[in-house]
């Protein structure tokens, strides 16, 4: 068995901000410590208070508290979509790059997954494995992926008659419509784990699945079809889903999770409920309801800032979601008791009694602090959460304020005299509230009754008086042609113009995204003196304040962009600018250019997978990943001799990751994927650069590039 070091708890709750540590200690003694846990936890903690940085807290504590006593350690993190998965899974994973981890997998795809990676859970003391509920719990009755069917008739083919393995793999092709592409694709070696194949084969046997799948076969799938009937899809999908089912049971039984993390799972939170008949529902409670080879119960940890519906008016009532329904459902969920359940719906009856009392007398307010604290005490088993509003002794929202003295300039004052005047000349009131907020008014007060009726009505009826009024002003207002040659525009207001010096005169508008929090290294080019640049949140009264600040921000940053570029003027842009990346032939069919943009699009997962947070604490973060590329790179062919050729910047991404290859195959022939849109591309030469792609000859690329590891 692979041991990876025993990690270090303490040091990996260490950096943790005082509230967050107190969540983690109350969640991990909940979780693990309390003699009446139900062995459910959720951490609710307000949007962008750590709740990851949370988990991660909760899993170091729970690996040292189990290592000594158990022998292997899996930690199932479950999330809404794959891209999550591969960004969080880093980030929660504790034991550092001698952990193993299996990152954003179907469920049913774990018997191919750890096959391919020559070792089996059981030889690794820590292992994470991620997967998502949508396509691993939610089956039904569909035919799935073309991958997942591979699989499934590498499983099956021994157990099905000769004769009828023609229409197994009929029935397998599913919506696959190149018959030649699919027959070729069974045909390969698809490595499985052993352990799932056994147990897959002895469910298969004792479950009169053979009947059921030889019944379906000779009365639809002998002979190849191009188009089937109705029911004869019907049937296929049918079998195929309950086939899928059965391997998702069996990849669910290799797991023996320790601890569940289920990350926003209100988008998934059906799942959660006991409901007969439904097959994804069963799945996972079959994961959340098992127990240990320890005879330990599985401990499930929920992950949401709004893990129900926090209110419901009387108007949306009798719609899909109801706040008090949706709030016992989880709460259901976490006690996993009836009675206890039951109990603390009494203490909230109580609580609201409370309430109502202490309105109709205010000299009772301890009977309300004695059944708050009743509820309290139930709740707080199965449950926790941080409000910025109430984290600190004085309430201030755990964050700094910055108090600005704004002076007006000229300019504001010539914007109030400009918006004085017109709301005069339309007879609006007194614009001051709004002149406060945002500059250019007449431009930009859409939807308000000045310019929905006052002002219309004036153009109508006294157009001289509306024009007069422009002209007087006509500095306070912008001019089109000022616009169309990118002339500058003043910020014309104290807030916006602050606003304007510190997201754009600080050279944030030259960063495609917003630096990270957690940088991997320090940050280089235009992202240097950029560590401490986040999101900005602005909150006003009035509707014209987001449109002004989004024209005026938006136009100024695109002039600072675009300045010494061929773009001259304002208008049409696009019809300025040089060729976008186009993929056509005139490079001939073995002198294509565009192939390392192209890959640009389909990122290496074996690169990806190596994530700078798994480097050791006291390593440089950029050598270790350098280091990590290097070993990858090892393993392909290496030319000494013979020109460097450049081809090895696209050809090692390609090269490295296996699976890209499979997806340009099935990309290229329209293998269970939506049709290629390619804008502006003719689909002759978009194949044509799949074809060089894929028959990429190895031996005939020349020396790496020096500079290929960077």
């Amino acid at each position: 068995m692979k041991t990876p070091e025993r990690p270090d708890a303490e040091s990996i709750i260490e950096p943790l901000k005082p509230f967050q540590r107190r969540t983690v200690d109350h969640a991990f003694h909940r979780l693990f410590e309390a003699g009446d846990s139900s062995s459910r936890f959720l951490v609710a903690d307000e949007v962008g208070l750590g709740k990851t940085l949370v988990a991660r807290g909760i899993i170091a504590r729970a690996i040292e508290h189990l290592w000594d006593t158990t022998e292997r350690i899996d930690i199932i993190y479950i999330c809404s979509n794959a891209s999550i998965a591969r960004s969080n899974l880093p980030k929660l994973q504790v034991g550092g790059s001698e952990s193993r981890s299996l990152p954003a997998t179907r469920l049913t795809m774990l018997a191919t997954q750890l096959a391919e990676s020559g070792t089996e859970l059981r030889d690794s003391k820590l292992n994470f494995v991620s997967f998502t509920p949508s396509t691993s719990f939610k089956l039904g009755h569909s035919s799935g992926q073309s991958r997942e069917r591979l699989v499934l008739f590498h499983l099956l083919k021994d157990h099905i008659d000769h004769r009828r393995r023609t229409g197994l793999i009929n029935l397998l092709q599913g919506t696959v419509r190149n018959k030649s592409r699919w027959r070729a694709k069974i045909y390969e070696e698809t490595p499985l784990d052993q352990s799932i194949k056994m147990d897959f084969a002895a469910r298969f046997r004792d479950a009169s699945w053979k009947h059921l799948v030889d019944e379906g076969i000779d009365r639809w799938f002998l002979r190849y079809r191009a188009r089937l009937p109705e029911e004869a899809r019907q049937t296929r999908n049918d079998l195929i889903g309950r086939l899928r089912r059965l391997l998702a049971e069996c990849c669910l039984d290799a797991l023996e999770p320790d601890l569940v993390i289920m990350d926003e799972f209100q988008r998934f939170k059906t799942l959660l409920e006991a409901r007969e008949g439904d097959p994804a529902a069963e799945l996972a409670q079959a994961l959340v309801k098992a127990e240990t080879p320890e005879g330990e119960p599985v401990r499930t940890l929920l992950l949401s800032a709004t893990p129900y519906k926090l209110y419901t008016t009387d108007a949306e009532k009798g719609g899909e979601d109801d706040h008090y329904e949706d709030f016992v459902a989880t709460t259901r969920f976490l006690l996993d008791n009836e009675e206890q359940l039951g109990g603390l719906e009494e203490r909230i009856k109580e609580f609201r009694w409370a309430l109502k009392k202490c309105a109709e007398d205010a000299q009772q307010p301890h009977v309300v602090k004695t059944a708050k604290v009743c509820v309290e005490k139930v709740l707080g088993k199965v449950m926790a959460r941080t409000e910025r509003v109430v984290a600190t002794e004085d309430k201030d929202a755990m964050m700094r304020e910055n108090s600005n003295t704004l002076v007006p300039e000229v300019a504001e004052i010539r914007q109030y005299l400009a918006a004085d005047d017109l709301f005069r000349a339309v007879g609006e009131k007194e614009p001051i509230r709004y002149w406060k907020s945002a500059p250019y008014l007449a431009h930009f007060m859409r939807g308000y009754k000045f310019d929905r009726q006052a002002l219309p009505e004036c153009v109508e009826h006294s157009p001289g008086e509306v024009a007069a009024v422009i002209r007087r002003h006509a500095g306070a207002h912008l001019s089109s042609a000022e616009l169309e040659r990118w002339g500058a525009v003043d910020a014309g207001n104290a807030k916006l113009r602050g606003e304007m010096c510190r997201l754009l005169d600080s050279g944030l508008w030259r960063l495609l995204w917003i630096p990270p929090t957690n940088p991997y290294w320090p940050l280089e080019g235009p992202f240097a003196g950029q560590e401490g640049a986040s999101k900005t949140l602005l909150f006003s009264a009035w509707n014209v304040v987001p449109d002004v600040v989004s024209a005026v921000l938006s136009y100024e940053a695109e002039r600072r962009m675009v300045r010494g570029s061929r773009v001259r003027t304002y208008n049409n842009p696009n019809d300025q600018q040089g060729q976008r990346l186009t993929l056509d032939a005139k490079d001939g069919a073995s002198g294509r250019t565009r192939h390392r943009l192209l890959l640009l699009l389909m990122p290496c997962l074996p690169l990806a997978d190596i994530h700078p947070l798994s480097a050791p604490a006291d390593a440089n973060r950029r050598d270790w990943v350098k280091e990590r590329v290097d070993d990858l790179l090892r393993h392909l062919p290496n030319p000494q001799s013979g020109p460097v050729d450049d081809r090895w910047e696209w050809a090692a991404p390609l090269l490295l990751d296996e699976g890209l290859s499979g997806f340009l195959e099935a990309w290229r022939d329209n293998l269970d994927l939506p049709p290629r849109t390619v804008h502006g591309e003719r689909p002759s030469h978009f194949n044509s650069y799949l074809d060089d792609l894929l028959d990429l000859d190895v031996s005939k690329l020349g020396r790496r590039p020096d500079s290929l590891p960077r």
